[in-house]
This record gives structure tokens, sequence and C-alpha cells, in this order.
């Protein structure tokens, strides 16, 4: 029977600072992204990204964990999974079927965990920034097309924050790039760490965001220039519309 650690995604984020439930499991680590709980062979790791990791976790726990931390913090549209499939080898390193460990300890199953979690994390974000970016095209085709922006100005103020909201999460609860702190306090598993990343292509995936985040930006910028240009423009025809009135006012007031 091959032996899968699987990753879920049901939530956005999980407050693990405020929120310090463990499901009667020991807690094996902690920290400000990442909580482990065991109970004998069973493992799981639940993320601040929102991510969720199972290993040896029959249905019932993982349905009791899901239902809580779905009633506890905000549910995502769509609920994505991921697993990987774990053997035992000589050598800690990924091969082509499968994730291979010279043990199945606590420090190997939560830098495997991380990564996989990184990697579900990024596929939701992949998939916000594609609807981020197909909506600042639009926006950019009406205003070369008309000159103007179409809609109302609040409209751009949410647009503007979703998308600095969506990098600033992005850069706060992945840390794609960085090494955890276990791999430099495990032995040998910087190889692995790099390994997992290269798989998984997390590197490359987060600069990819990085670059269409950038386009969205530069794209923004056109379109708050485009805002401004246009309340201007609004603002000057009030103001040779006040001068035009107290024109006529001043005329009338001669001719009578």
């Amino acid at each position: 029977m091959k032996t899968l650690l699987h990753a879920i995604q049901p939530v956005r984020q999980i407050q693990l600072k405020g929120w310090a439930e463990c499901f009667d499991m020991e807690r094996v680590y902690e920290g400000p992204s990442h909580r482990l709980l065991r109970e004998g062979e069973t493992r799981v790791v639940l993320f601040r990204s929102g991510v969720i990791c199972f290993y040896e976790a029959g249905p019932a726990l993982q349905a009791r964990i899901m239902a809580a931390v779905q009633a506890h913090f905000p549910v995502v549209d769509k609920v994505n999974v991921e697993e990987i499939e774990l053997r035992l080898s000589e050598r800690d390193g990924v091969g082509k079927e499968a994730v291979q460990l010279r043990q199945i300890d606590d420090e190997r199953l939560f830098l495997v965990a991380l990564r996989l979690a990184q990697s579900l994390a990024l596929e939701m974000h992949e998939e916000a920034v594609e609807n981020l970016l197909e909506t600042t095209l639009n926006l950019l085709s009406e205003v070369t097309r008309s000159g103007r922006l179409p809609g109302r100005r609040g409209g751009y103020l949410r647009f503007l924050a979703s998308t600095s909201a969506t990098r600033t999460e992005i850069l706060s609860r992945l840390a794609v790039l960085d090494n955890p702190d276990i791999v430099w306090e495990t032995p040998g598993l910087e190889l692995l760490s790099r390994e997992l990343s290269a798989d998984l292509e997390l590197t490359s995936r987060f600069r990819a965001l990085d670059e269409k985040l950038d386009a969205i930006r530069e794209g923004l910028e056109v379109i708050v220039v485009a805002s401004r240009h246009e309340r201007e423009t609004i603002l000057e025809w009030i103001i040779i519309v006040l001068i035009t009135v107290e024109l006529l006012v001043m005329l009338a007031g001669y001719l009578w």
C-alpha cells in the first residue's frame, strides 16, 4: 500500500497565533506559520497559509479538523488538494515516482509537508493573479479605446486594494525562497529541500507570479493616471462653467 502525504486548502488562512486548537494531539513544532501535531503514527500539520497536511490520518480525524478550521476561518471558493508519495530509501531525495526518505521522522515529514503546502498555496494565488491580470488588461483596453475609465471610481479603489493585498499575502505567508530553520538544524536536509523545491517548481512559479504582479502594478499606474486625468478634466469643466455663470451674472447686471 502506498504511503501518502495529503495536502488540502479549505481556508484562506489559519491564524495560529490566536487559535490554540490541537485536537487532543501532541504539539511537536510550533511557530507563527506552522503547527505540527502528532499522535502515534499520525501527523497533522497546520499552516498559516490555510493548508493542512495529513499523514496516516483517518477520514474521521480529517473531517473533524476540516470542520473546525472552516468554522473559524474564511473558506476558499475552490478547495485545492495535492498529495505526494513517500518511500523509504538509502538517501533523502526526490525520485521519479515518489519522495525518498532515509527515515520517516518528524523533521522529514515536516519539510515535505511545508514544500507541498507552499505548492498548494501557490496554486490558489496563481488563479487569483490570473483573474487580476485579466481584469487589468480589460481596463487598459478600455482606457486605450475610449481614453476614459468605465464604471465608478470606488470599484477601482477596491481593485487596487485587492491587488495590493494579494501581493502582501504571497510575500508574507509563503516564504518560498527561504529554507526553514529545520533544514539548518538537521544534517542532510538541505539537499532534500532543494530537490523538493525544484520538483514542485516553487521558485520558478513564485517568480512568474511576481512578474505578473509587476505587470499588474504597471497597468494600475496607468489606470491611476487616467483616473486622475479624468477627475482633473471634470474639475476644469466645473471651473469653466462657474466662470461662465459669473460672467453671465455680471453681464445681466450691466444690462438691467
